[in-house]
């Protein structure tokens, strides 16, 4: 659990959505404790993700993370050198969350380049929990994927 926190850092609150999605997208997802929103400042959202975008790479991992619960998934949205943990460390955090619980993310782009990250769990007890990290990805043509997490600094 030790190495889960260093991926997920807990934090207060995250900012509501400014702008709402009008139409059902896989990528984005959506439900009504997560409303989908893609704008230039936020993106938000709990769907398969992509890696078109670092918003969307971020929700793929986060997606192999709670819904297909999936170390392996997770990893193959990042790069193979990538400092996150590794299939095992991210399968041990995966069988620490309850099943059923559902998530929601919101991204934020951030002046370096990187992104603000807050992930909020919402278990079957109805427990609320919420996590903050910074996500780097890589830039260039083709694929995009997540070559670091880390918390905020």
């Amino acid at each position: 659990m030790a190495a889960v926190a260093v991926v997920l850092v807990y934090t207060a609150a995250a900012s509501p959505p400014r702008q709402s999605a009008t139409h059902v997208d896989p990528v984005l997802g959506g439900a009504p404790s997560c409303q989908p929103t893609r704008n230039e400042q936020l993106v938000r959202g709990n769907g398969t993700g992509s890696t078109a975008s670092g918003p969307d790479v971020i929700l793929a991992f986060q997606y192999a993370y709670y819904v297909s619960r999936s170390g392996a998934d997770a990893r193959k949205v990042t790069t193979p050198d990538a400092a996150v943990p590794s299939v095992e460390v991210i399968s041990a955090g995966i069988k620490s969350v309850p099943a059923g619980t559902q998530h929601c993310v919101l991204v934020t782009p951030m002046a370096d380049g990187r992104f603000d990250v807050i992930i909020t769990e919402i278990r079957p007890d109805s427990a609320i929990r919420t996590y903050r990290q910074f996500v780097t990805v890589t830039a260039g043509a083709g694929p995009v994927s997540i070559a670091k997490i880390a918390p905020p600094t």
